[in-house]
């Protein structure tokens, strides 16, 4: 407790007075005549007895009274920040750092979270006083906006009203030790005030790397969340993606509320075109799956979408996504003669039948010095002869970009140096070749039949459908090989293979009916149709990613001259220059969410989505005892919602005053004292009688 009036506490010698008077009435006696003497001693144990308590009760009350109106006007207060430095003198610093991250575009019925929290900096900047220098930042991008006397007004709020809403995810607790680090305070008092809506402790103590700082902090909070509905996932299940094939989307929705919601249409649009809709009721703190299947019905990139109806926070009321249909496939095929490319393409032209899927490029050669694939979606090997160095980084080029590899492999072992480039592109090395005599073969089942390559196959037998094999290469897996058909003797028949960032194929036995059956049997054509569509399909320049995050788009070499232009999803126009070096777009400008189209001399060349992190999700808070917690610091200060803010710092930076419970207790004295001082006339009257 402190006083802010200490000299008054001088009267405190005012509360000898009723003692002083009550000894010397004890000095003074009066004579009283009796009629008779046999009572006085009864008198002495019963009457003088009670008459002293009560006298000596009296004194008390008064001494109690006296004390505590002497106390009320020291103008006394309850122990707070700047208590024992002058409060009100002493020279300070406020660092006010303000949330403007996506969580705080919460609705309430004083606007958003944020503009709460823009709201609440004149009660902050009126209970600063003396020399105090207030520095306010923003937390989204990090930025410090105004540093100056806390009587510049005039200068503050302006800035204050320029701290716009982002859809972007904060690092509250990362920004506020960086500015605390570089804060030049040679102030006495220093105190940091932090408006947000907490959706985490700081994972160290932030004051850890200054230990000596002596900070003290003020974390105001904000109202939870009460009407959320909250689509928190969109995935595409299907890895075929055609016009005519169906397309299957799960989503996930959540009820991050406190209430029970009940038939809200969950919607899914393609290219602005409504194609499904779910009704459904949540209950608080519930989340639940969705399965939409589709048929997209066009090829190229369609931007689709999933929405839900408004509620107090928008900002996960939608959540786009990109299909990537491919309209056209540029496939090369290489091999060392015609003969032996001729069942090969047979099997393509099958795929191909009436339209114009596949763009096929054929090269036969036994020796390739390059490889010249910068037009090339899919690169098919078959038994190739030799590889040149050239060939080679022509090919991890390739690969690195994104494209598709299918590999059958011969048995031109010795050609093709088994040990080199293979384990230079990191796949499956050769190790000898096994061939069986007569009738012999080995059969063969499929191992992974959750694989895209198998899932929904329109074939009635798949096992009458597998091939027999007479001859293959046995060969060496690594970690990043999957095994999707083996032999009964366990070797594999396909492997999957991922490196450098794409998917190729390899099969362990060439298209010969001299080596397997495979040529002949209904699985080959669907089998190529699927790994064709599957490596073509590159969703890297389409995966989306976090709003605010950059994004790289992979440009072709014929494309890098174009003009690029992005389109937000406002709508907003922007000139993109290429990395001419790297043949990429490196796009900074994420900071809306929604769709983007990227073009290239006015055609759509690519599109992806950015997304609300999963940290911004209103639900997320924690309680201000965890929060308090994990702050580690006794200067800690949590001002809940409910609390009024300006009388809560007055409180707690300068002290609770308790001058209202002296002057209570002053008076409860002295109406008590008043009752049992008071003379008792019925008994005087029974004397008189």
């Amino acid at each position: 407790m402190t006083f802010l009036s200490p000299s008054i506490l001088w009267g405190l010698l005012a509360i000898t007075i009723p003692i002083i008077i009550h000894l010397i009435s004890l000095r003074h006696t009066r004579d009283t005549e009796f009629s008779t003497l046999r009572f006085i001693k009864s008198l002495k144990h019963e009457t003088i007895r009670h008459l002293r308590i009560k006298q000596w009760l009296l004194v008390l009350l008064r001494t109690i009274a006296i004390l505590c109106l002497i106390l009320m006007f020291s103008r006394p207060l309850m122990t707070g920040t700047l208590t024992g430095k002058l409060a009100g003198y002493v020279e300070s610093r406020a660092v006010i750092v303000v949330d403007n991250s996506a969580s705080m575009a919460v609705h309430t019925d004083d606007g958003t979270l944020l503009d709460r929290a823009k709201s609440s900096l004149p009660a902050i900047l009126k209970g600063l006083e003396g020399e105090t220098t207030v520095e306010l930042y923003q937390t989204n991008p990090p930025r410090k906006l105004f540093s100056g006397s806390h009587k510049e007004s005039g200068s503050i709020m302006p800035r204050v009203k320029g701290i716009v809403q982002t859809n972007m995810a904060d690092n509250l607790w990362t920004v506020i030790d960086s500015v605390l680090q570089t804060v030049e305070a040679s102030e006495p008092n220093r105190e940091c005030f932090i408006i947000s809506d907490f959706q985490s402790a700081p994972s160290f103590a932030i004051d850890s790397l200054n230990p000596n700082s002596d900070w003290k902090y003020y974390c105001i909070l904000q109202p939870k969340v009460e009407n959320n509905i909250s689509i928190s996932e969109v995935s595409v299940l299907s890895q075929i993606k055609l016009p005519n094939h169906l397309v299957k989307l799960n989503t996930r929705i959540g009820n991050g509320g406190v209430t029970e919601k009940r038939n809200i249409p969950v919607e899914l649009y393609l290219n602005d075109e409504r194609v499904g809709q779910v009704v459904s009721q949540f209950q608080p703190s519930k989340f639940k799956d969705f399965m939409f299947q589709v048929y997209p019905g066009e090829t190229g990139i369609i931007n689709g979408k999933i929405v839900i109806p408004d509620d107090d926070f928008p900002l996960d009321n939608f959540r786009n996504f990109e299909l990537v249909i491919p309209n056209q496939i540029a496939v090369k095929v290489i091999g060392q003669s015609v003969e032996e490319l001729f069942l090969l393409e047979l099997a393509l032209n099958a795929i191909i039948g009436e339209t114009e899927l596949l763009l096929i490029d054929r090269h036969v050669s036994d020796d390739l010095e390059r490889l010249f694939l910068s037009d090339i979606d899919i690169l098919l090997l078959h038994n190739p002869a030799n590889l040149s160095n050239s060939a080679i980084e022509d090919l991890q080029r390739f690969l690195m970009r994104g494209g598709g590899l299918i590999w059958f492999v011969g048995n031109d072992l010795n050609q093709t140096d088994p040990v080199a480039w293979p384990s230079l592109l990191k796949l499956p090395e050769l190790i000898q070749t096994r061939r069986l005599d007569g009738d012999s073969f080995f059969s063969t089942s499929i191992m992974e039949e959750d694989h895209s390559l198998f899932t929904d196959l329109d074939i009635k037998n798949m096992n009458e459908e597998l091939p027999q094999v007479f001859g293959y290469n046995e060969v060496r897996l690594q970690m990043n090989h999957t095994p999707l058909i083996k032999l009964n003797n366990g070797h594999p028949l396909l492997i999957e293979s991922k490196a450098f960032g794409s998917v190729g194929f390899v099969f362990t036995s060439p298209l010969n009916l001299r080596w397997n059956d495979l040529p002949v049997k209904g699985l080959l054509v669907p089998l190529l149709h699927r790994m064709l569509i599957l490596l073509a399909t590159r969703e890297f320049n389409t995966q989306p990613l976090l709003v605010g995050q950059d994004k790289i788009i992979d440009i072709k070499g014929e494309n890098i001259i174009a003009e690029w232009i992005l389109k937000t999803p406002d709508e907003n126009e922007i000139k993109l220059i290429p990395d001419y070096t790297n043949e990429k777009l490196l796009i900074t400008q994420t900071s809306e969410l929604g769709s983007y189209n990227v073009f290239a001399d006015g055609i759509l060349f690519s599109s992806f989505s950015t997304e609300l992190s999963p940290h911004e999700l209103p639900s997320i808070r924690i309680e201000g005892e965890t929060l308090a917690e994990g702050l580690g610091i006794e200067q800690a200060r949590i001002i809940e919602p409910t609390q009024h803010l300006g009388s809560e710092l007055k409180e707690i930076r300068y002290g609770r005053s308790i001058w209202r419970l002296l002057l209570f207790i002053a008076l409860s004295c002295l109406v008590i004292e008043s009752i049992l001082g008071r003379p008792n006339t019925e008994r005087l009257k029974t004397k008189e009688q």
